[in-house]
């Protein structure tokens, strides 16, 4: 749990750097093999990011209340432009990727779905998803 002292965006940038390390790790290796080698680890990586897409819409929210306390308490100026103006376009655009992130949701859980029942029937080697 964070404190008020805490930067709350050092989370996303954390959650960004883990999507890049994973990135980074399943880039198929020089020979042409994938950098997943087996279907459980499929299931689990797209359960995971099933999650993460899960938690966005809620963290999109808190910074629309936030921005829009901001407004309401005419914390906010603008380099151009109203603060009005600006508040609203952020506000829609945060709208719009909460939709979007449901949506990542909802295809996440049905490739979690789909990918359940699949089981690997190759030789195992040992150094595989390590």
């Amino acid at each position: 749990m964070t404190t008020r002292n805490t930067d709350p965006v050092r989370h996303p940038c954390k959650a960004a750097d883990a999507i890049r390390a994973f990135n980074h790790a399943t880039l198929p290796t020089r020979s042409g093999r994938p950098g997943i080698a087996y279907p459980g680890t499929v299931y689990n990586a797209i359960g995971a990011m099933a999650t993460l897409a899960h938690r966005l819409p809620q963290a999109l929210d808190h910074i629309a209340i936030a921005l829009a306390d901001l407004h309401k308490t005419r914390h906010l100026t603008a380099d151009h432009g109203t603060p009005t103006q600006h508040a609203t376009t952020v506000a829609k655009a945060l709208r719009e990727a909460e939709h979007h992130a449901t949506a990542m949701t909802e295809a996440l859980e049905r490739a979690h779905n789909a990918s359940s029942p699949l089981g690997y029937c190759g030789p195992i080697d040992d150094a595989d998803d390590l």
